[in-house]
């Protein structure tokens, strides 16, 4: 066997011989911090996963939120849209529906002045043979909540009459207040904006 053979038996033989050496000062104080810097990444990645999972649960709740806001905004003015129209497109031939049409989408003082007057208005339309023909120019919101909405719509109509209106154009702006009743959504007011 050679020299260098020899050594290498010699130093594995004191290493099974000899019994298990505690880590030197030395040893144990390199491996210390190394441990404290795995535990510090590992709490930092847990941290960061937990912040991460709380911010993404914040915004879809917002966004959710901001969906839900937004159908109840374009309920209210597709409800304010369709009540002036309602108003605004009226015939001889069908006023009785008409009036109907105003009073089943109306709730409130509106519904109850509405109603009270609605004989006189349907003489005065059969008397006069209205024909009108309403469209929505424009319409926004002005303010809403959860339980009620005022919506400003601007219209046109065209009336024909026995009076001799001849398709003459009528120009609207109206101020619709809408109340949310249980997730119906009906006409309780009706102004004219100057």
């Amino acid at each position: 066997m050679s020299q260098r053979e020899t050594l290498l038996d010699s130093a594995s033989e004191e290493d099974e011989d000899s019994p298990e050496r505690e880590p030197s000062e030395l040893e144990s104080a390199s491996s210390k911090p190394a441990r404290q810097v795995r535990r510090g990444a590992v709490g930092a990645a847990v941290l960061a996963v937990v912040a991460l999972g709380a911010t993404a649960g914040v915004l879809l709740h917002q966004h959710r939120t901001f969906e839900s806001a937004h159908d109840l905004e374009q309920r209210y003015l597709q409800t304010a849209r369709q009540s002036v129209l309602d108003l605004t497109t009226i015939s001889a031939a069908t006023v009785d529906d008409d009036v109907a049409r105003v009073l089943e989408r109306s709730t409130g003082a509106f519904r109850d002045q509405f109603a009270e007057r609605s004989d006189d208005f349907v003489s005065v339309v059969e008397q006069a043979d209205v024909r009108a023909t309403g469209s929505i120019t424009e319409a926004g919101i002005e303010n809403s909540d959860d339980s009620a909405a005022s919506v400003l719509v601007a219209a046109t109509s065209s009336v024909t009459n026995s009076s001799g209106a001849q398709e003459e154009p009528r120009v609207w702006r109206l101020r619709i207040t809408l109340d949310n009743e249980d997730g119906t959504i009906l006409v309780s007011d009706v102004e004219f904006v100057p």
